[in-house]
């Protein structure tokens, strides 16, 4: 096994994406000749920089200008694959991301995949802001972490900002007091077909001793909604003949489980007036597609430049171009995408504010306040539902509040037939 890689300077906004593509040729040179390494010193001396106060970094132009000057490294231009690949159970890593909870991410190697879903859900989870705002402090990205790391993961936690990780380490899969997200990738967890394993580690009551177990989440009928305008921009993106289209019409019918959550969106949307897409997930794939597939593992959760495209030339056959300019259908589902996440925090972070500056005694993260099944739904969240219930709560920890939200028969009761 031979690894390639690099320091990046610590900033408030790294790239590191920018060396993938150089990255991979230097893997496959050392494979083919390791003794020959004087390239490697060259391209440090050639990207290295010198030292730099934060405040002399470029100023932060949003995400326009971000993926105008990106290549197809960049993992923005991966978000449609992801989202195809997890679906409608993705918004459920992006309340998690956004209340800052603390997330790993479980997965045989290689572990690219994981870790461009750790940056993917870093970025959806930001806000438009970008590098201001008070919603604009990013979610810590930790990279691939192993047992010794548990001192480093303890500290991240206790600064109460969250974290997303990836590991390779089956044994994090005991230490469940350690994070509050699993993201399983292993071949292990592919109950389901296509779809990665989400659970959330719980409190196990009625035990002396503090234990913590796992139980399975998909998403809730609330994140219908925002699925569906993302699905839009996602099909827009196939009718122009999007590469990066994983799934084939046989393989989505023989998946129970996909068939399960067409039913349900349907059902969410009948019920609560939101009308999904009539091609939500029923696509057909044009017939240069091909589903990405790992033999390591039955999960399809890989980068989509692992695609063949015969037209493309390359340097080395197992790899493609150095630094592709991304077309301009993918900048504009790309800056669609995230439009869409961005917009949404907006929208959650400005209906809080409301909420508190209404709300009298909500001075700190000591005073409790509590927010009734009307108030849930005015962020567009099912007052039912457990999962929206700790959202809520986690969101208004990231602005040092504390909130109960109230989900009991008697309120549930209330708020249906207009006494509260």
């Amino acid at each position: 096994m031979i690894s390639v890689g690099v320091l990046v300077e610590n900033s408030t906004r790294p790239r590191p994406w920018n060396h993938i593509s150089a990255l991979k040729r230097f893997a496959v040179r050392l494979e083919d000749s390791l003794e020959e390494r004087d390239f490697l010193e060259a391209y440090f001396n050639q990207h290295k920089v010198p030292n730099t106060n934060s405040s002399e970094e470029e100023p932060w132009d949003g995400w326009e200008e971000e993926i105008s000057r990106a290549t197809m490294d960049h993992p923005a231009f991966h978000l449609s694959h992801v989202l195809q690949i997890m679906g409608i159970s993705s918004l459920t890593v992006f309340k998690h991301a956004l209340g800052r909870r603390r997330i790993l991410i479980h997965t045989p190697p290689p572990v690219e995949s994981a870790c461009l879903l750790a940056q993917l859900a870093a970025v959806i989870s930001t806000g438009e802001e970008g590098a201001s705002g008070v919603h604009a402090q990013k979610i810590a990205v930790l990279g691939v972490v192993g047992l010794t790391d548990l001192k480093r993961i303890e500290e991240v936690s206790a600064q109460g900002n969250g974290w997303i990780a990836c590991t390779t380490d089956a044994i994090f899969l005991e230490k469940t007091q350690l994070y509050d997200l699993l993201i399983d990738l292993s071949s292990r967890a592919q109950q389901r077909p296509q779809r990665p394993s989400l659970s959330v580690s719980r409190f196990s009551e009625g035990s002396n001793i503090k234990t913590y177990k796992l139980q399975s989440v998909r998403y809730t009928w609330s994140d219908v909604k925002l699925w569906t305008e993302l699905d839009r921009i996602l099909e827009a993106d196939f009718e122009h003949g999007h590469p990066y289209e994983a799934y084939a019409t046989k393989s989505r019918w023989l998946d129970p489980w996909g068939l399960y959550d067409d039913v349900c969106i349907v059902c969410a949307g009948i019920w609560t007036g939101w009308k999904p897409s009539a091609t939500t997930s029923y696509r057909q794939s044009s017939s240069e597609s091909t589903p990405v597939t790992n033999s390591n593992s039955n999960t399809q959760l890989r980068l989509s430049t692992d695609m063949k495209d015969s037209s493309r030339k390359s340097i080395d056959p197992r790899l493609g171009p150095l630094d592709v300019s991304p077309s301009t259908r993918a900048k504009v589902t790309a800056l669609g995408l995230l439009s869409a996440f961005h917009n949404h925090t907006d929208f959650l972070h400005s209906r809080l504010t409301e909420f508190l500056a209404s709300t009298p005694g909500a001075v700190g993260i000591e005073t409790e306040t509590v927010m009734n099944p009307k108030d849930v739904v005015a962020f567009d969240l099912g007052p039912g539902s457990e999962l929206d219930a700790r959202f809520l709560e986690w969101l208004s920890e990231t602005r040092g509040k504390k909130v109960k939200v109230r989900r009991g028969w008697k309120d549930l009761f209330r708020y249906i037939f207009g006494f509260a």
